[in-house]
């Protein structure tokens, strides 16, 4: 058996009771044997063991009976360092009453029999108080590895801050936000400020008593929602326990679905308005045609009939977009490609506008032998439409608008140019948003915001690229590539 076995060993009898039992009982009748050894001595006839110390005063033998006592107090606690006492009176009593020659023996054993009970009891109290101090510090320990270990494990970044404005403790979340600040001042660490930031900062009103929830927005875009309530630190010092939750992405879903019912209720009323506007005049002019009272001349006639159809044309438009859009997003619409040529949807196109727009030249610029697109036919010809329709909205009457194709790059280029006032700089990032609407001034009543993002989600979803060039003062044009058919389309 080795050392450490046998320690182990040895180490697990002195914890068992009944070891400390028996040993209890052995120094008791041992010391009751010491105590009576005279008289056995006598009574035996033993000469050679007759010893003064056995015969001198008793109130010495008595003090080994401390031992028994005192230990059975520490090992068993306070009722039985009193059974133990009560014992050792009854062994002392025969002596006190029947073999004593002193005077009073009884007195002085009674009163060390007090005074062993009293030191007993003590023992056990002392070390009840003692067990119990240890399992309360066993547990506040045990809480404190346990609230340690959930502020480290937490998302949420912690911080503990001194009424002085130092940090006393960051959890790992709090690091890895904004790095390590045990021991700086919140300010710096925070802000990289050289005072307290009395704007934002609620510390003396945590360390006061009152919680605070607050918005801290940082320079690098994030955002954080912070509660600081009070806290008593172990030095009894008020301090300001702060929870950082980090809500950048829920700001910025919250700030988009404010646009997005901003977007909503501006499509609402453009929508609204632009139905009415058309209706409106349609209204007027077949009223004024219902008219028999009132004879038109055709010259008149024909005006009004042309005022209906075009009209019309806006509502067309307008219904075709919102129609469109909608079945874009929900995936309804999805395109049916199919071999074909560029320039006969450029040739189509075209004749419908001449007839619509009568007010505008139109011109082609068309390259030679332009190989096929594998493409949905009726959605490129929607774009070339929402193109055209565009540049007549911003151009004045009578300029030229032209169409260009040519082959770059394995990829047919389409162009739509106009003479119109061109895009301000700032509107170019946005133009092909869902209801945006430039700022410059359109020269044709109507208009929604979707007729180029309609154009762009055409175009991505046959796997083409959509982008504009514009100049103040000297027109805009719009331009997409799609990818030429290969051997393998079907």
């Amino acid at each position: 058996m080795d050392e450490l076995t046998f320690r182990r060993r040895l180490l697990d009898v002195l914890r068992r009771r009944d070891f400390h039992r028996s040993f209890i009982t052995f120094l008791f009748v041992y010391y009751s044997i010491v105590y009576y050894f005279g008289e056995l001595v006598d009574l035996a006839g033993w000469e050679a063991l007759r010893w003064d110390f056995f015969y001198g005063v008793h109130d010495v033998h008595r003090l080994f009976f401390l031992i028994p006592v005192i230990y059975t107090g520490y090992i068993f606690r306070v009722k039985w360092a009193l059974i133990t006492t009560l014992a050792s009176f009854i062994v002392f009593l025969p002596r006190a009453l029947i073999i004593s020659p002193f005077t009073d023996p009884t007195i002085r054993m009674v009163l060390f029999t007090i005074v062993a009970g009293i030191m007993g009891t003590l023992t056990g109290m002392v070390h009840n108080e003692s067990e119990r101090r240890s399992r309360l510090e066993a547990l506040i320990e045990s809480e404190r590895d346990k609230l340690l270990g959930i502020l480290e494990r937490m998302e949420d970044g912690v911080l503990l801050i001194g009424p002085d404005y130092r940090i006393r403790f960051t959890n790992p979340s709090m690091v890895r936000e904004f790095g390590e600040g045990t021991g700086s001042y919140c300010y710096e660490y925070l802000h990289d400020f050289d005072s307290p930031c009395d704007q934002t900062c609620k510390l003396p009103n945590v360390i006061g008593g009152t919680t605070e929830r607050l918005e801290y927005n940082f320079t690098d875009g994030r955002t954080y929602d912070v509660i600081a309530s009070p806290f008593t630190d172990s030095d009894g010092e008020v301090c300001q326990l702060a929870t950082f939750r980090n809500i950048t992405q829920r700001k910025k879903v919250e700030t988009e679905l404010i646009e997005l019912n901003q977007l909503k209720s501006d499509l609402l009323s453009n929508v609204s308005h632009e139905l009415r506007s058309p209706l409106t005049s349609i209204k007027g002019i077949v009223s004024s045609l219902l008219q028999k009272d009132i004879k038109l001349d055709d010259t008149t006639r024909e005006t009004l009939l042309v005022g209906i159809s075009e009209e019309t044309d806006r509502l067309a438009s307008l219904v075709t977009n919102l129609l469109n859009m909608s079945r874009l997003e929900a995936g309804v619409w999805k395109p049916e490609k199919e071999h074909c040529y560029i320039t006969d949807i450029i040739s189509g196109v075209m004749e419908r506008q001449k007839l619509v727009q009568q007010k505008y030249t139109f011109e082609t610029d068309l390259g030679t032998d332009l190989p096929e697109i594998y493409a949905d036919y009726n959605q490129i010809r929607q774009v070339l439409i929402n193109l055209l329709e565009n540049a007549a909205a911003y151009s004045e009457e009578g300029t030229c608008i032209t169409i260009a194709a040519q082959n770059e790059d394995g990829m047919i280029e389409v162009s739509v140019s106009d003479q119109g006032a061109g895009i301000p700089q700032k509107d170019m990032e946005k133009i092909f948003d869902k209801f945006y609407r430039g700022s410059q001034n359109r020269k044709m009543p109507g208009g929604t915001g979707l007729g180029l993002a309609v154009c762009q989600t055409i175009i991505l979803s046959h796997g083409g690229q959509i982008w504009a060039e514009s100049k103040i003062g000297h027109g805009s044009t719009f331009y997409f590539r799609l990818p030429v058919a290969l051997p393998g389309d079907k």
